[in-house]
Parts: structure tokens; C-alpha cells; sequence
């Protein structure tokens, strides 16, 4: 919204109607002038206010005349009784024989005027009335009996399955005839190639002894010797263009003879009555909804409030004890409502600001509190008031630009919403007392806040109690964690308890170890890749830190031999077993290497193993 252009409309009324030399003066009071001179700047949506409602009660005795007027002048008119009847099979009847006497005169009077102006006179006899077939109309429905060929023509999915239905019965040539003539009756007679061709099409199928002029044709011989008279005989027929009163007349032929044989057949048929039935429940189902959608709009319409309603509205929300109880009664109508009372009232007070000249430091204060409390909420929702979030939003990133006008939208949001509470509130203050109505306003507010506070006392209790039950099932995890690898590590230290206990091997027992050992190790392969991945331990294996190892292992091993060497007889075996055991690692270090290899799994490539040379 412009600024600008809002101050110069609201100027432009000022000065037209309720300034005291306006030339259209209202002639309002000194007192509503001069408010209204007082907030011309900026001008806000209840500027005029007071002004509309005095223009509503000056104008409201001469509505109440003309109202009083029109009931007195409707009561004086005559009521006159007029008896109508429903377009029905008789009425129908009835306006077919009107035409065909008026044909009739018709011809008459052209073959007297023939007479007198010694003409040749054209045989153009009454067309003969054919009796009804009534055993086949009695098998259709009384609905339908009103139908005839026009009927279907008008209801293009029907001329169809009538087509159908022919077509089953070896008849279609009857409807095609009818329906290919009266497509050549409109093409123009200026087109005389395309007429040409179309009349030559329709003499070579129809008008011939296959169908019109043969045993099986709809005409009488009698009607076929009148149809070649009209076209001016055989010849001609043949040669010349087919004229549109020709094609009339052999249409006016067809057409009673499709509508007494086969249009009976076709509206008893079982497809066509379950088509119309569905059709009448598909109507209905539309007037339904036509009808609720009136019902809806006359609602909304006797809802809407009028003029009058909103500025007693506007009205009561200044006036601070009704402003009170209101807010009190819509606090138990949904949950930010009570919000929406206390932010239009915030509003207006900013726009007092504005009237009151104020400094812009304490007006973008106002607009910062307001937003702040509102609109960019620290406690959640962020938006406290009915309105949307683009609304939102715009007023934040457009809060410069719109200048005075920032909160508007939001206040004729809020408004909005309000309006539709405003006449049950009024109705509850009717019927009650202001000692009474105070008191259980105040009552139904605390019962609505202490239900809203139970259901939120059971929401944390519940995310309370399903907390536990995941901390319960971590610790429970842990503690099966911890207990396998107390387990693991008790298994290990007396492992190496028993192996510091054997002073000397010998090969044998040096093999039984080393097979044990394989046995264990083949275990831990064994295991889950889940329990060693739980249990893995940080990769502390290199090459060079393995080479050490080996070598250490052959420092001890000479150690060993050279303590040994001072018995003779122990010599040569001493010697055997320096040799395997330079060549084949211990039981402790080949458990070493293999729990190395379990923690380098997924080393790239270490390189080859280098062994120990013999001593």
C-alpha cells in the first residue's frame, strides 16, 4: 500500500464532504471533525468511522420509508389466478396438429393463387396421419412416450445407442437417410460443387429401388409417385441437384415411420431405462448439491456482518472491560485467539503513536515490542497470532517499506477472525448479567487452562518414560559390552599364567601348543563380524614395530642357548630346539602375531614376512 496515495484519497473525502466549507458537506459535528483532522496523518481504515455512522443514521428514516412504502404498494396490487399446464404428450399433440392445419392453409391458398394465375397446379397432398402402433407404445414407460425424434437428436450419447440399436436390427439406413439429408438441407446453396456431390451421394444410396423406391421403403407407393413429382421425375432426379423441398418431404416421411416402429422398441429396452435411471440419480445428486450450495451461500450471506456490526466491534474492543471478557471468551474457543484480542488492541495503540507525532525512536520500538511478541516469537510457535506465515514474513523483510501501514494485513486477519465470535458473545451478554457473566467466564478460562496444562503433564510424562526406556537398553548394551571383554581379558591373562609356567619344550610339546594355539586363533576367526567390531581396538600394527618383535624373540632365544650350553648332554637336543624355535615362533609370540593380524585386517598389502635364520 502507498502511503502516499492513501493520504491523498483520505485528504481528497475530508475536503469534499466534512470539512466545514465542503461542497458536498455531510454536515457532521465540530467534535468528529476535528478527530478526524487530528489523524489525517497517516490515515488508517477507521479514519472515518464516526463519520459512516452518522451518515447511517441520517439515512436510515428514509430506508425505513421506502421500505414501509413497498409493503403498502405490494398489499394494493391485484392478484390475478392464471392456470398453466405442463408441456405434456396432449399439449404436444395438440401443437402438431395446429402446425399441420396451418401448412394445410397454407397450400391451399398457393394452389388457389396457381388457379387464378392459370399455373400448373403441383400435387402437394395432406400428409396422412399414421395411426400409432399401440401395442409397441404400451410397452414403453409413460415418462417416455413423450419422446420422439427431435428428442434423441438433442441428446447426442442417446441419437447414438439409437443408432446401435438399429443397426442390431438391420434398420440403420432409415436414421443415416433421415440425418444425411438434414445435413445437406445447410450446406449453402452458393457451394454448388460440394451440393452437387453430396445430392448425387444421397441419390445413388437412397433414392433408389434398394431403399426408397423398393418393397422395403417407409413410403406408400402413393408418397413415392408424389416424391418423384416434387423433384420433377426420374430424370431429373437422377441428374439434377435434390432441391431442399424434396429433402423435406422425404424427411417428413422417414421420420413418423422411425418414431411408430422403432423408437418404441428402443425406449422399453432394458440399456435405455437403466441409462435414464442412472441419469435421474446423477440429476438429483446436482440439485442436491446446487441446493446445499444455496443453503451455504444464504448462510454465509445472513452471517456477514454489515457496516453498523463492525464499528460496534471496533467499539467494544477499545472500551477496556468489554475488550476484557471478550478476551476471556475466546480463550476457550482455540489457542491464539486470546492472542489475536491483545495484539489488535497493541496495534491500535501504535497507531495513537503515529497520531500523537511521537518520535520515530519510540515508534520503531513500538513496532520492534510488537513484532518481537507476535510475529518473531522467542517461545515457540514464532508466529503467536492467526495469521499466516507469508504474512509473516512480508512484514519482516518489508518492515521499512511499508512504513506505518506495516501491520495492516495482520490486524484485518485478526479482525476477521474476531468478527465471527463477536454475535455468540453478544448473545451470552444478553442473557446474563455483568455479576454473572464475569464469574463464569473466568471459570470456564481456568477449567480450559488446567486441562490444557493435564494434557501437557501427560505428553512429558510420556516422553519422560520412553527416555528411560531407551537410556535402560543402552546401559543394558554397555554392560554386556563391558562383560565380554572382562571375560576376554581374564581368558588371556591366564593363558599367558599357563604358558610363563613351562621352562622347556620339547617338539612334541612344542607342537600340542602350537596346534592349541592355532585352534584358538581359528576360534577368534571364528567369532561374529559384529562382536569384532564392537571389540576392536584402535590399529597400533606396523611393519617396522613387527620386525622388532622378531628380532627381540632371537636375542632371547640365544640368550637361552648360551645359559644352556654348560651341559653336555643336553647340548645336541638344546641345539634341535634352538633351531625350531629360530625357525617356528612361540606359543605366546604366535598368539601375538595372530591377534596383530586380527587388528590389521584391513591394512593395504604389509609386505612379505621376513623369517629368522637358524642358529
Amino acid at each position: 500500500m502507498d502511503p502516499y496515495s492513501v493520504q491523498r484519497e483520505a485528504q481528497v473525502l475530508y475536503s469534499t464532504y466534512i470539512s466545514s466549507f465542503a461542497r458536498r458537506s455531510i454536515n457532521v459535528k465540530t467534535e468528529i471533525r476535528r478527530e478526524v483532522y487530528n489523524k489525517l496523518q497517516p490515515a488508517f481504515e477507521e479514519l472515518f468511522d464516526r463519520v459512516e455512522e452518522h451518515v447511517l443514521d441520517i439515512l436510515l428514516e428514509p430506508w425505513t420509508q421506502l421500505n414501509q412504502r413497498d409493503k403498502e404498494s405490494f398489499q394494493q396490487v391485484p392478484v390475478h389466478e392464471e392456470q398453466r399446464y405442463f408441456f405434456n404428450t396432449e399439449y404436444r399433440e395438440l401443437l402438431r396438429l395446429c402446425k399441420e392445419s396451418k401448412e394445410h392453409q397454407r397450400r391451399i391458398s398457393k394452389q388457389q393463387q396457381q388457379r387464378s394465375m392459370n399455373l400448373p397446379i403441383s400435387i402437394e397432398p395432406f400428409p396422412l396421419k399414421r395411426s400409432r402402433n399401440a401395442g409397441l407404445w404400451s410397452k414403453v414407460a409413460a415418462v417416455f412416450r413423450g419422446y420422439r425424434l427431435l428428442t434423441l437428436l438433442r441428446q447426442p450419447q442417446e441419437i447414438g445407442h439409437f443408432m446401435t440399436s438399429l443397426k442390431e436390427n438391420d434398420a440403420s439406413i432409415h436414421l443415416s437417410c433421415w440425418l444425411d439429408l438434414e445435413r445437406y438441407k445447410v450446406i449453402s446453396k452458393t457451394d454448388k460443387s460440394f451440393r452437387q456431390e453430396k445430392s448425387t451421394m444421397i441419390v445413388k444410396k437412397y433414392l433408389n429401388e434398394d431403399y426408397f423406391f423398393g418393397p422395403g421403403s417407409p413410403a406408400t407407393e402413393k408418397q413415392q409417385k408424389d416424391i418423384l413429382v416434387k423433384a420433377g421425375g426420374e430424370e431429373k432426379l437422377q441428374s439434377e441437384t435434390l432441391s431442399n423441398r424434396v429433402a423435406i418431404a422425404i424427411q417428413e416421411i422417414i421420420r413418423p415411420y422411425l418414431e411408430e416402429t422403432w423408437m418404441p422398441v428402443f425406449l422399453s429396452s432394458k440399456e435405455f431405462v437403466e441409462r435414464h435411471k442412472v441419469k435421474e440419480k446423477e440429476k438429483i445428486k446436482s440439485d442436491d448439491r446446487a441446493a446445499q450450495l444455496n443453503r451455504i451461500k444464504a448462510r454465509k450471506a445472513s452471517q456477514m456482518s454489515t457496516s453498523r456490526d463492525i464499528l460496534l466491534f471496533r467499539r467494544a474492543l477499545l472500551n477496556p472491560s468489554t475488550c476484557k471478557q471478550f478476551q476471556d471468551y475466546v480463550s476457550v474457543k482455540g489457542e491464539l485467539l486470546e492472542n489475536d484480542v491483545r495484539f489488535w488492541v497493541e496495534v491500535q495503540r501504535y497507531k495513537d503513536l503515529c497520531h500523537s507525532h511521537s518520535s520515530m525512536v519510540i515508534i520503531q520500538h513500538k513496532i520492534s515490542t510488537i513484532i518481537n511478541c507476535f510475529i518473531n516469537s522467542s517461545i515457540p510457535p514464532s508466529v503467536q497470532i492467526n495469521i499466516s506465515h507469508d504474512q509473516a514474513r512480508r512484514i519482516l523483510e518489508r518492515r521499512r517499506e511499508l512504513g506505518p501501514y506495516i501491520f495492516r494485513e495482520a490486524q484485518i486477519a485478526v479482525f476477521s477472525e474476531l468478527l465471527k465470535l463477536w454475535p455468540k458473545f453478544q448473545v451470552l451478554s444478553r442473557n446474563l448479567s455483568k455479576a454473572k457473566l464475569i464469574p463464569l467466564l473466568q471459570e470456564k478460562r481456568a477449567k480450559h487452562r488446567a486441562k490444557i496444562r493435564k494434557q501437557r503433564r501427560l505428553e512429558e510424562e510420556e516422553s519422560e518414560r520412553k527416555l528411560q526406556l531407551l537410556q535402560e537398553e543402552r546401559e543394558k548394551q554397555e554392560s554386556c559390552v563391558s562383560s565380554e571383554k572382562d571375560e576376554r581379558d581374564s581368558n588371556n591373562e591366564s593363558e599367558q599364567k599357563d604358558v610363563s609356567k613351562m621352562p622347556r619344550r620339547s617338539h612334541s610339546s612344542f607342537s600340542i601348543q602350537r596346534t592349541m594355539s592355532l585352534q584358538l586363533d581359528s576360534q577368534i576367526f571364528q567369532r561374529p563380524q559384529s562382536s569384532l567390531m564392537i571389540h576392536a581396538e584402535p590399529l597400533l600394527w606396523s611393519y617396522s614395530k613387527y620386525m622388532e618383535d622378531q628380532q627381540k624373540e632371537g636375542e632371547d632365544v640365544l640368550s637361552l642357548l648360551e645359559n644352556s650350553a654348560s651341559t653336555d648332554s643336553d647340548s645336541s637336543i638344546l641345539s634341535v630346539n634352538s633351531k625350531e624355535g629360530s625357525q617356528v615362533p612361540s606359543i605366546a609370540s604366535t598368539r601375538r602375531f595372530t591377534k596383530m593380524n586380527r587388528r590389521v585386517k584391513t591394512c593395504p598389502n604389509p609386505g612379505p614376512r621376513r623369517s629368522i635364520p637358524a642358529i
